[in-house]
């Protein structure tokens, strides 16, 4: 009886070693599955809120499906994806990697809850849609293309409307992106580049067909319709007035001549 003991303590032992490597194992994939690309840059105050944890965001710091990615009033941000799209914070922006694809029917989502972000979406014309951006109010959706995405108290396009306390801006910098209202996905207008695109509230997307600058790198959250103004030249109606010259009725000797409304008399 005393070798069975024995023997059954390690049977237990050896069972619960292998379900603990099969569980560590399992951890590991599922860790894997879950990342999505990593840090590249960062500067000023950016966090990563994972599982109710806080992370600062340093280069090479790993970003995962699920993460949410919070830059501060100085925080700037660039995420490269494991298909090598790039996200890039600006100041006081909110994002979440809601779900991360690299293939198939099922597209990237990114939430936007605040401030502004640009997506530079790696892809080939032939693919689906292939990335989304949800605002509360909008969704965004592309492929193979570099665009900016702002969620906003006002509108620089609309300005503030009556009523109106948030808005989605697009502004395209390279491809074409469908803007749609969140509550009809399906209704939405192609923006192309060079020009931008507006969700107003609860209101039907506007298609901006005006060209815009585009938004300075850092310090500023929205992108402006029209480019900051040059400074102003005075304009002389007159010319200044020059010094009289006198003229000379003999040729100089050296130098540039100058025409004589009559020749000289002969002597």
């Amino acid at each position: 009886m005393r070798n069975s003991g024995a023997t059954v303590r390690i049977g237990a032992r050896a069972i619960i070693a292998a379900l603990a490597v099969f569980l560590l194992a399992g951890a590991r994939t599922a860790r894997a599955q879950s990342a999505a690309g990593s840090v590249s840059s960062a500067s000023g105050q950016v966090q990563i809120e994972r599982g109710g944890a806080t992370l600062a965001a340093t280069p090479g710091t790993p970003v995962n499906r699920g993460d949410k990615i919070v830059s501060g009033a100085d925080g700037n941000a660039v995420i490269v994806l494991t298909d090598e799209s790039e996200l890039t914070l600006r100041p006081s922006t909110t994002i979440a990697l809601d779900q991360y694809t690299t293939g198939g029917a099922t597209a990237t989502r990114v939430a936007l809850d605040s401030g502004t972000l640009r997506s530079v979406v790696n892809g080939s014309p032939d693919a689906p849609n292939n990335y989304q951006v949800h605002t509360p109010n909008a969704i965004v959706t592309a492929r193979g293309t570099d665009f900016y995405t702002a969620y906003t108290e006002s509108s620089p396009q609309l300005g503030k409307l009556p009523g109106i306390s948030h808005y989605t801006e697009v502004a395209v910098i390279d491809g074409t992106v469908n803007l749609a209202q969140a509550a009809a996905p399906d209704s939405g207008v192609d923006v192309e580049a060079g020009t931008s695109g507006t969700v107003a509230g609860d209101r039907p997307p506007w298609h901006h067909r005006r060209k815009y600058p585009t938004p300075r790198p850092t310090g500023v959250r929205h992108h402006h319709p029209t480019p900051e103004p040059t400074p102003t030249r005075h304009h002389h109606p007159t010319p200044e007035p020059t010094p009289p010259r006198h003229h000379h009725p003999n040729p100089r000797p050296t130098g540039a001549r100058h025409p004589e409304p009559t020749p000289e008399p002969t002597q």
